[in-house]
């Protein structure tokens, strides 16, 4: 018989001072599921298909860093532009060439386009990077420190990693910059006008078709962020790897809202906070399954997420 999922309440209390450790884990790790849950959420919310392939999006930055970074020399912060451009050509692109063409096909047809690529990214980076795990060997915001030591419950200690860290910084900046592109800018209003009516929006000389491809590279750049700085902590492998995060960004979507993309960085962070307490708390085996349970309650209870659409 498996490990039970639920432990003996003594033994959880035995672990509540794991707790703020896992909070601060929680809180630095979550901003990388928001972004990447950002962007899922704006192509979402404007284009109106499904990204079942958001996972192996990252999943290609994420190799990118980690070629850069061993086999040419470079830091991963190197990889971060280079990324982000890179992403949003794709994204551009997948549009253009592949969901262009299916936008006014019935609902089904958009799935298995997605899925599609699902299978094509997946296994094509499966022949030219190999079934191994793969880590990034060097980067300047390697280790960690000691944040608080002291007796609470026992012996407490709080640890910050430098690359959770930095990647938590470059996530609220990456975030902090794409509201006020969606907010500040023409091509943001673009796309926004777009997301709440695309008639109205070609009425007043906004091109849909267009948006939707900007919105495409916009919401993969993103991803392209994370993917880069994620890799800094967290090995990829080209089969497990993107589920997991495409995972983790339709929970967090559902979570938060469906087409809100602020709603969809809170979720994110809500996310990680039930993964991670649920692994000090509960049993680590099954962090995923943590994930799953939030994703068909948040589906169940509120189709439009906590946080309502925007």
């Amino acid at each position: 018989m498996p490990q039970e999922v639920f432990l003996t309440l003594p033994l959880v209390i035995d672990r509540l001072p794991l707790v703020p450790q896992a909070v601060v884990e929680a809180l630095l790790t979550g901003m990388s599921y928001a972004l990447v849950a950002a962007g899922l959420a704006l192509i979402w919310g404007v284009v109106d298909i499904v990204n079942f392939a958001h996972g192996e999006y990252m999943m290609i930055a994420m190799f990118v860093t980690i070629y850069m970074t061993n086999t040419l020399g470079f830091d991963p912060l190197f990889a971060l532009p280079v990324n982000i451009v890179f992403l949003f050509v794709l994204g551009y692109l997948t549009y253009k060439f592949i969901i262009a063409k299916v936008m006014d096909a019935p609902m089904l047809a958009q799935i298995f386009a997605t899925f599609g690529l699902v299978l094509i990214i997946r296994y094509g980076m499966l022949f030219l990077m190999g079934s191994e795990t793969k880590t990034v060997e060097q980067f300047m915001f390697s280790g960690s420190s000691v944040l608080f030591a002291g007796d609470t419950f026992g012996a407490l200690s709080l640890i910050i990693g430098h690359s959770a860290l930095a990647t938590a910084v470059i996530s609220v900046l990456s975030l902090g910059v794409l509201f006020v592109f969606m907010n500040r800018t023409k091509t943001g209003k673009a796309i926004r006008a777009t997301s709440q009516d695309w008639e109205a929006a070609r009425v007043m000389g906004i091109d849909p078709d267009r948006v939707n491809a900007i919105t495409w590279g916009v919401g993969l750049a993103m991803t392209g962020i994370a993917g880069t700085m994620v890799s800094t902590f967290f090995p990829v492998q080209a089969e497990l790897t993107p589920v997991t995060w495409t995972l983790i960004a339709f929970a967090s979507v559902a979570l938060g809202g469906f087409g809100s993309v602020l709603g969809a960085a809170f979720g994110g962070v809500g996310i990680a906070l039930v993964e991670k307490l649920g692994t000090v708390l509960l049993n680590p085996s099954y962090k995923e399954l943590y994930v799953f349970v939030v994703f068909i309650v948040a589906l169940l209870l509120r189709s439009e997420g906590y946080l309502g659409g925007d």
